[in-house]
């Protein structure tokens, strides 16, 4: 017996000496303000074959919610990315991608391959790990149908870059679109842009001329694009504000046009960033348009709120690492003293080497604590 359980540690030692190592990542969220929940997420990462593989578990009050696989690597010249989601829930697959690309002498090869499900496709969008979106230019070549396939035959090499976008809908596989992009074309006075031109299986789809900008004068630059369809042009026109200063100064603005006249300038806002130290500062922003600010810049403002301070402050922490803290006062019309409307602040403080305690509130009733463990 004695002889067995020593051959069974020394078989188990040896499997343990051999299994590939594990790093990863434990990261949770405690909502205490309005209601109590947990959310919290375990990474495990490890490497065979040269390879990084991963897999992501995310779990609610309800139990497990959310489940992915990634890998990624090379071998030789050809890098190879893959992912595969699931909804434990149910349980279903909910899609998967596999990539694979070649680059050398600067000229990149590439073959991609997606599967989706449809009805899942706001859950990828949401939690920003769908590429197949991205890569299709938003398009949905599956529409009634609840499953999906996309290949990618991929060609760059500088300043041409060549998709051919085949789909399966479940009745086999046909030629979808072809997309070839032009990058950087100089045309005169230190002006470029770039050019896309798209096809379909039934032929022309579109001619999109953009990344044009016309220096003004004081930092303000026109910017243009036009979109050609077979019935239509569109012509879309902007400003660009350059920072003023040190970089501190950003107006956010736009061009209006009247018919095709351009007649003036429309302000959106503008944001003060004044360094005080390394890690110190303080910002001003004031939106003239919340809504514009809230879609386009960052989603802060609630209700009638229009501006907001916020002063931040970071530092070394004690084990490694630096501390930040983020304080924020929001502004409203009128209403309350000095036209105060809420009050947050965001905390994260490295307590550990690996291990980083968050925290964040903001009046009257939201309250989050939180931390992020490596190993």
């Amino acid at each position: 017996m004695k002889r067995a359980l020593a051959l069974l540690v020394a078989f188990g030692v040896l499997a343990f000496g051999q299994f590939p190592a594990f790093t990863g990542k434990w990261d949770a969220t405690v909502d205490l303000l309005p209601s109590t929940s947990l959310t919290t997420a375990l990474t495990l990462t490890t490497n065979i074959a040269g390879f990084d593989v991963s897999g992501y578990f995310r779990f609610t009050g309800a139990g497990l919610d959310r489940v992915r696989f990634t890998a990624s690597g090379a071998a030789g010249p050809l890098s190879v990315k893959s992912g595969m989601y699931f909804d434990p829930t149910v349980p279903e697959w909910m899609g998967g991608y596999l990539n694979g690309s070649v680059d050398f002498a600067g000229l990149a090869l590439g073959l991609d391959v997606y599967h989706w499900a449809e009805k899942h496709e706001d859950c990828f969008l949401a939690e920003g790990c769908w590429p197949y979106l991205k890569w299709l230019g938003g398009d949905k070549p599956c529409q009634t149908y609840d499953h999906g396939m996309a290949y990618v035959l991929s060609t760059k090499i500088d300043p041409l870059a060549v998709k051919l976008i085949f789909a399966d809908c479940c009745e086999g596989i046909f030629f979808y679109k072809s997309i070839i992009t032009l990058k950087d074309l100089g045309l005169c006075c230190g002006i470029s842009l770039d050019a896309t031109l798209a096809f379909t299986k039934e032929g022309f789809d579109y001619l999109k001329l953009t990344g044009i900008e016309i220096p003004l004068c004081c930092g303000v630059s026109l910017t243009a694009g036009v979109t050609f369809t077979v019935d239509a042009k569109k012509v879309d026109t902007g400003l660009k504000f350059a920072g003023i200063g040190d970089a501190c100064f950003t107006v956010y603005g736009d061009a209006v046009k009247d018919g095709n006249a351009w007649a003036g300038i429309e302000i959106y806002g503008w944001k003060i960033k004044c360094q005080l130290a390394d890690c110190n500062y303080v910002q001003f922003v004031t939106a003239l348009d919340p809504g514009w600010y809230n879609a386009n810049v960052e989603n802060v403002f609630v209700g009638d709120e229009f501006e907001y301070v916020k002063l931040g402050f970071c530092g070394p922490g004690c084990c490694g690492g630096q501390y930040k803290v983020d304080i924020s006062i929001f502004f409203q019309p009128s209403g309350s003293l000095f036209g105060i409307s809420r009050l947050g602040a965001k905390m994260s403080i490295p307590v550990m080497e690996n291990l980083t305690v968050n925290a964040s509130y903001s009046t009257p009733d939201t309250f989050k604590v939180g931390w992020v463990f490596t190993f």
